[in-house]
């Protein structure tokens, strides 16, 4: 029977299984491409472990002794991209056992499954139910001391009684797929601890709705614990959490159908959070809804905030519905909330959740919001310009950094910003190291002049002005005519068509990169001082985007100088042997697939031993940079690969290639090592370095394995040389086998 925490098969939050991954048995492991088979195939050939390929789709299985399964697993999410490791599916089956049509229930994703078998402490907390729940109260927001209703909060209990907060429970259980067992917990929890206290009012309780199969089964131990505790259903709330994304409307309306019917509340949680707030608003017409904390948060001072909320709390009175404002912090966020009509509150201003529900709140007085109407459009416009402001740069900041591409990020911010300062043009000026510099990106408008690739080589710039725009320091001209400038200067200024300009510096880590510049061309400009504001704040942006690019690429030539190094070989700069292995073990696969032929060349350098002792191991390592370079010219296809083997041994590969291809690939290479005539007096076949050439061609399938082509060649090889060397032998795959 398979062993990756199965769950009961009728009712998930019914039972708690323990993960078996750490005993023997088998893994299988089916993948959402042949690319994801072909990586795993290759790790498992690196640490030479056996498997058995499956043939209806791409997948595999293998024997793991006692713990290995889940070593496998580790090493393969290091090897596999995030979406291969959420879409390869994974099950354990303990012992030798063969799996059974309702072993398949079972099967996981790779993820889950590393996730399941780290989830120990969990499913022990589970297990033996060390959990409690801490009250925080709701009130009346327009007399705070009068208590509606508690939330019930779950908290974790570890091994020594302290508690564990509910982040890392719920983060762990949603990624294991525990959170079945974890709510039906939290809510029989909830009402065994809220029937100890004898307290009045409502009780809310969170559910997660995808966590019940069938609500009249899964929740009828619920009901159960609530009628035995005497608790009236009309006052019990259960709240729908509405950040969780509901992708099965049709089974969350029979959970709260269901609720109805038993006569519960039902409450919709964290508005404004989650998915499709007001559409499910007017699909599950709850009776209340509470508002999400963060909506809330300063609320009373950040014009986005208060615009959404206002219009929430007026479609919740038209449709009757009641509103809990979450997270209140300030007597400032209560009293606006007051005065728009929202009903209950609730946050630490009240009180904190407490393992003993309280009985008492504070009262606090309605105090009007009255500030001298002057000084409250100050403060709004203040407020609302800061907001725009930072809206802009968001947006612009977004469109920035879509690419890593250094041209893409400076076309996008010169484009962005002209049109957001409605500016005749522009540039960003950057800079060499001499401190000459070239207007390398331009946006323009109709009708202005182009200055795209203007050069500008001032000897004088890094004396004059290079330390203040270092500084930070920016320089708004508003007419060139009245700024003072010398007669050249506003001439050469003219003859760009420069009648204002606006300049900003791109610094990077304190070196100055480049120069941000809008120009006004045809009329003078007055620039205010919260455009020069926007314009430094983008031309930061604009920095942190071109550094990113810059290192991004740096990255890239380093990672491709890696794995060049780690597949080429140092002497002659062909492939070396684990490149040549990876890829006979990559195209055999993908050939299996295609049923397509795969040809090898093994070739050897004739009485090279003779040619070191003669000429010296310099000379002898110059003829086989040459030899290498002659047989990498012969190859012509993309796909086919040329790999130093070993010592004076050279290998071929030659994917979808027959065997007369790969006879006259062979001898072709003779030919070209032929033309080079080095010298080789001590050979026995020829007064010039010749080679001895193996070849062999086989379709590959799953029931072989590479080593069969390898042997075939080498054979080949072996027999070149038996029949005088300087010659190319064909082997058959079938023959090589018999010998």
């Amino acid at each position: 029977m398979s062993q990756i925490c199965p769950i009961s098969k009728t009712c998930a939050c019914r039972n708690v299984a323990r993960c078996r991954t750490k005993e023997a048995g088998r893994l299988f492991l089916w993948f959402p491409v042949q690319h994801t088979l072909i990586k795993v195939t290759s790790y498992l050939h690196q640490f030479a472990l056996k498997y058995e390929l499956m043939h209806e789709r791409p997948g595999l299985s293998l024997e793991c002794r006692p713990g290995q399964s889940l070593e496998i697993a580790h090493n393969l999410a290091k090897l596999l991209a995030p979406r291969e490791l959420k879409e390869t599916q994974v099950l354990f089956i303990q012992g030798t056992s063969q799996p059974q049509i309702h072993d398949f229930s079972d099967i996981a994703s790779l993820e889950r499954f590393i996730k399941l078998n780290q989830s120990d402490w969990l499913v022990e907390m589970l297990a033996k139910e060390r959990f409690t729940s801490y009250f925080q109260p709701i009130v009346l927001i327009n007399d705070t001391s009068e208590i509606f209703g508690y939330e019930s909060l779950l908290r974790g209990l570890d091994e020594e009684g302290n508690l564990v907060l509910p982040t890392p429970i719920l983060e762990l259980a949603t990624e294991t797929g525990l959170i079945p067992q974890l709510d039906q917990v939290a809510r029989l929890s909830t009402i065994t601890q809220f029937s100890r206290y004898q307290v009045s009012g409502h009780i809310f309780i969170n559910f997660v709705p995808t966590s019940l199969y069938d609500p009249a089964f899964c929740l009828r131990s619920t009901v159960e614990a609530i009628d035995t505790a005497g608790i009236s259903h009309d006052r019990v709330v259960f709240e729908v959490v509405e950040s969780d994304n509901h992708q099965d409307l049709a089974h969350l309306k029979a959970v709260l159908k269901y609720y109805r019917n038993a006569g519960f509340l039902i409450a919709l949680d964290d508005l404004g959070s989650g998915y499709s707030s007001l559409n499910l608003l007017h699909q599950l017409r709850p009776d209340f809804i509470k508002l999400d904390m963060e909506l809330i948060r300063d609320v009373h001072q950040d014009l986005y905030k208060a615009s959404i909320t206002e219009k929430l709390l007026e479609i919740t009175h038209k449709l009757n519905i009641q509103t809990v404002a979450e997270g209140i912090e300030c007597i400032e966020e209560l009293n606006w909330l007051r005065e728009r009509g929202a009903n209950l509150a609730q946050g630490y201003l009240i009180s904190q959740p407490s393992a003993v529900p309280v009985t008492i709140t504070p009262h606090f007085d309605s105090i009007a919001l009255t500030v001298a109407s002057t000084h409250s459009q100050q403060v709004e416009q203040r407020v609302q310009h800061q907001s725009e402001s930072e809206r802009i740069v968001a947006g612009v900041t977004q469109r920035i950094r879509q690419s890593l591409e250094l041209d893409e990020i400076l076309q996008t911010t010169a484009t962005e910003v002209r049109q957001l300062f409605e500016v005749d043009r522009v540039v960003i000026y950057q800079f060499e190291p001499d401190w000459s510099g070239l207007v390398a990106v331009e946006s323009l408008a109709e009708g202005c002049m182009s200055i795209l690739g203007f050069h500008v080589m001032d000897t004088c710039f890094q004396s004059t002005h290079a330390a203040y725009y270092q500084q930070g320091n920016t320089r708004a001209i508003e007419d060139i005519e009245t700024a003072g400038f010398s007669p050249c200067h506003v001439e050469l200024l003219r003859s760009l068509q420069i009648r204002a300009n606006l300049v900003v510096p791109i610094l990077q880590q304190g070196r100055l990169w480049g120069l941000l510049i809008a120009h006004q061309c045809r009329h003078p400009r007055q620039w205010q001082q919260s455009e020069i504001n926007l314009f430094n704040q983008l031309a930061s942006q604009a920095a942190i985007a071109i550094q990113q690019s810059e290192l991004y690429h740096q990255l890239q030539q380093a990672n491709q100088e890696l794995q060049r190094l780690a597949c080429s070989d140092g002497l002659t700069q062909v492939a070396n042997r684990r490149c040549f292995d990876d890829t006979l073990n990559t195209q055999w696969q993908w050939l299996a697939r295609e049923q397509g032929s795969l040809s090898l060349i093994l070739c050897d350098v004739d009485y090279f031993k003779l040619y070191n002792d003669t000429h010296g191991h310099l000379a002898g390592d110059d003829a086989l940079r040459q030899v290498a370079k002659a047989i990498s010219q012969t190859v012509k296809h993309p796909a086919d690969l040329v790999a130093r083997y070993g010592g004076e041994e050279f290998a071929v590969i030659l994917p979808n290639s027959d065997i007369e291809r790969a006879v006259a690939v062979a001898r072709d290479i003779q030919t070209n090592i032929s033309a080079l005539q080095m010298p080789h007096p001590h050979s026995s076949v020829s007064e010039f370095i010749t080679l001895s050439l193996g070849v062999a061609t086989i379709t590959p399938h799953s029931q072989l394995s590479p080593a069969t082509l390898i042997a075939a060649a080498d054979q080949g090889l072996y027999e070149a040389k038996a029949q005088g060397r300087n010659c190319v032998v064909q082997m058959d795959c079938k023959d090589a086998d018999a010998r």
